[in-house]
């Protein structure tokens, strides 16, 4: 199905107009229904279901640009690659936004987890994305295993927790695992975590919660 730039035709007669303009509206309605929500209802109709769009390159080699804002809009939302260096990576593309003032990169949340304390090695997860499972290896030792890859081990891991303890005023910090090799506790398939009280001895939190996005 193609678009008819010309309709309608002075040259045809009203007849063969009609088709036409007929195959011009059937084009606008499956196009528009590819993302929009077009001749449905009167609550969806005009209403976005998604928003698609390419990566945002311009150069060769990839060099990584960002759109200009048109005459009287306020913002241009819009994906791209975050470097030249990084162009190969295809889940490398991020969503960013524009304004008069900064280019922003929206971080993607890749992964999420939340968790409370089960004495086995297997965790009570509560809420996640894309974390198959959590697992105690030792007190205070976590591992939490992705559902799907990450794309590289360059992502941000933050996370916290909450005491176990009836006393208000003890709190509890959360780090990765020390390694002298990075993949072994923060990899494409998972992290290892460690929490511990305040004074630095090793504790099991009665909640904890870890987010992994970025990268």
């Amino acid at each position: 199905m193609v678009w008819n730039s010309t309709s309608p035709d002075g040259t045809k007669s009203v007849k063969a107009n009609e088709t036409i303009i007929q195959a011009n509206t059937t084009y606008i309605e499956t196009e528009l229904n590819k993302d929009h929500f077009w001749n449905i209802g009167a609550n969806e109709d005009g209403r976005h279901k998604f928003a698609q769009m390419p990566k945002y390159v311009d150069g060769a080699p990839a060099t990584p640009t960002s759109p200009t804002i048109a005459a009287g809009m306020d913002l241009a939302y819009f994906s791209r690659l975050k470097t030249a260096i990084e162009a190969t990576v295809a889940q490398d593309v991020q969503p960013y936004a524009r304004n008069a003032n900064a280019i922003m990169q929206l971080l993607g949340i890749r992964a999420c987890v939340v968790f409370n304390y089960a004495a086995g090695a297997a965790q009570t997860i509560v809420y996640s994305h894309n974390v198959t499972s959590v697992t105690k290896t030792a007190s205070g030792n976590y591992t939490i295993t992705y559902t799907a890859a990450l794309p590289t081990n360059s992502y941000l891991v933050l996370g916290n927790a909450v005491r176990n303890n009836a006393d208000t005023g003890k709190g509890i910090l959360l780090s990765l695992q020390g390694n002298t090799v990075l993949n072994n506790v923060k990899s494409t398939a998972m992290c290892k975590i460690n929490t511990f009280s305040q004074a630095g001895s090793i504790v099991d939190p009665l909640q904890t919660w870890v987010v992994m996005f970025g990268g």
